[in-house]
């Protein structure tokens, strides 16, 4: 992460971080500087002065969140909570730092796809005498700036969510749901770097455009919600920078990992549609692979953290017939 100082105003800094996350963009986040408390576009908060009790959630489902301190696991619990109801502004019922909040941030963000109206930048203020976080802000995407039309939005999502997941349980083992809604993200899904949202997998699921990230969060939430554990993954595309048709300009990619009976699987969608697309027809290069043979792929930050993936059992060919192989593709930079 890169910190830019902008400038100081008083004893509150305001600074600009800029942090590049899995998907091709750079995310904007800011201090404001502290304010009276008020109500939020798309949600409301009050101060509390009671001991904070954060909700459980389950490391092997949330692997981001099993990473943290014990502090900054308290940080995500209030987070998601706040966000889940639909507050985009609220008190920190945690005494932490801006480098805590900003770990505790990046993990709900990883672990929790279903908080799909998230825009790119968050704010926040805090005491300048202790440096503890006192406010933090969301910006929601327009299709969810107030409550109705997050409550709008949601029922839309949640919808095509449903009707996905219907056909998917309709197989019986995970690997042949893992097929269906990843041949179905596929083939319903435009490449699209200029796409609206194209960070949420709300770009997926109700307008078919996206990028790596859109593509990887609605992976991750389809494949949850038929009681799969899926994450997201953070990396980047080594030696592929700049290729327009499955890098990024800067390198920056993301892509899931399965756990099928014990064994973890890396899976790329966006890269076996973009194959598929330049083969003529469905391949599956990047389906199941091991960290070995997941060529171009190298994690950053905190998936670093995340279980090797060291399985073979349920790799496209061992599981559905031969296909191209993902050593056998020639890649070349674009132009």
């Amino acid at each position: 992460m890169r910190r830019i100082i902008v400038k100081l105003i008083s004893l509150i800094a305001v600074i600009t971080l800029v942090m590049p996350l899995a998907g091709c963009f750079l995310e904007e986040f800011y201090i404001e500087p502290e304010t009276t408390p008020s109500s939020s576009a798309a949600g409301s908060y009050t101060f509390t002065t009671n001991a904070y009790v954060r909700t459980s959630f389950d490391s092997v489902k949330n692997p981001y969140f099993a990473m943290l301190t014990e502090k900054e696991k308290d940080a995500y619990s209030n987070i998601y909570e706040e966000l889940l109801a639909g507050n985009s502004k609220f008190e920190s019922k945690v005494s932490l730092s801006g480098d805590e909040l900003t770990r505790a941030i990046d993990a709900v963000l990883y672990d929790h796809p279903e908080l799909f109206w998230l825009d790119n930048t968050y704010g926040y203020t805090y005491d300048p005498k202790t440096g503890d976080i006192k406010e933090i802000s969301f910006d929601f995407f327009d299709f969810a700036d107030t409550p109705e039309k997050l409550e709008s939005a949601k029922i839309q999502f949640n919808s095509a969510v449903d009707l996905i997941v219907a056909k998917a349980l309709a197989y019986s083992t995970v690997v042949e749901r893992e097929l269906f809604i990843h041949d179905y993200i596929c083939e319903n899904t435009e490449y699209d770097d200029s796409a609206k949202y194209n960070q949420s997998a709300y770009s997926v699921i109700v307008l078919h455009k996206s990028v790596c990230a859109g593509y990887t969060r609605a992976f991750q939430y389809l494949m949850q919600k038929t009681g799969a554990t899926c994450y997201y993954v953070t990396g980047r595309t080594d030696g592929l920078n700049n290729n327009s048709a499955v890098g990024s300009g800067d390198g920056s990619h993301s892509w899931n990992m399965i756990l099928i009976e014990g064994g973890y699987y890396n899976v790329d969608c966006l890269w076996d549609d973009t194959a598929s697309e330049t083969y003529g027809s469905s391949i599956y290069p990047f389906f199941n692979l091991t960290d070995d043979a997941f060529i171009y792929h190298a994690r950053i930050d905190m998936a670093f953290n995340l279980p090797s993936c060291t399985a073979t059992d349920y790799k496209y060919s061992n599981q559905f017939g031969s296909t191209i192989e993902a050593d056998s593709l020639i890649f070349e930079d674009a132009a």
